[in-house]
């Protein structure tokens, strides 16, 4: 395992995987740190994309004479959402 083989480095060797250790885990750290700051922001993203998706949807629908009920059922917009496109 990797701990029988650390345990058998000597100190130059342990301090030089120390450093490779520990830039690794502050490069994870940083990777992991950008993707929460990020992360509402992504999520808001895509969610008017899919929000825009739908509503284009509805529209085209509209556009075929479909039943509202039937456009809500489909896009998961309200019938009021509809209503106002």
């Amino acid at each position: 395992t990797e701990s029988s083989k650390v345990s058998k480095f000597s100190k130059k060797e342990f301090e030089a995987y120390q450093k490779v250790y520990h830039k690794e885990w502050d490069h994870n750290a940083m990777v992991d740190g950008i993707f929460e700051e990020f992360a509402d922001e992504i999520n808001a993203k895509v969610a008017e994309s899919v929000s825009e998706r739908e509503r284009k949807m509805a529209r085209e629908m509209l556009a075929d004479k479909e039943p509202i009920d039937k456009i809500s059922r489909y896009t998961g917009l309200s019938e009021e959402e509809i209503r106002k496109l």
